[in-house]
């Protein structure tokens, strides 16, 4: 038993240490685009996040892992963190979450309790074009969550809407 748990124990902890992939791959020299997460503060440790964490399947930086980091060790309080980062100007399955995150496990665990944190997330195409700059948002609510990515100019979505059931 004591063996097992062992050799368990460091293949847990080394497979959350997930590496992070440059948005944009080795060797493309093509024209790139801005693409931003977003969200804002709800209280001193409880904040919401509309975040793009990966790109044909490559988790890549985000303003969930920054802010994670950020936060670790600081009690209840959270360190938003809001990613922004150059992408290929090509078509691209995005992973898109929309969530609450809390500084502290606990308080997690009692918004859950008292329903009031919401998430959700999915794979979106995305079709970015020269020369326009994007961001991740979307709505967290009670009825009905959803993320997407918008034209940052035009403010009209870039991608179809992921929402829950």
């Amino acid at each position: 038993m004591k063996r097992s748990l062992l050799i368990t124990l460091p293949v847990l902890l080394l497979s959350a240490c997930a590496t992070v992939s440059p948005p944009v791959p080795e060797g493309y020299k093509g024209p790139t685009v801005q693409l931003s997460d977003s969200g804002f503060s709800e209280s001193g440790g409880k904040g919401v996040f509309y975040s793009a964490t990966a790109l044909d399947g490559r988790e890549i930086q985000n303003s969930l892992r920054e802010t994670r980091g950020a936060s670790y060790g600081q009690g209840f309080s959270l360190s938003s963190r809001y990613t922004s980062r150059r992408v290929p100007v090509m078509p691209m399955k995005v992973k898109l979450i929309g969530t609450h995150q809390t500084a502290a496990p606990i308080h997690e665990m009692a918004a859950r309790m008292a329903g009031t944190f919401f998430s959700v997330e999915g794979i979106a195409d995305f079709k970015p074009m020269e020369g326009r700059s994007y961001v991740v948002t979307g709505e967290l609510k009670k009825e009905q969550s959803c993320v997407w990515i918008m034209d940052s100019e035009t403010k009209q979505p870039s991608t179809e809407k992921v929402c829950n059931k």
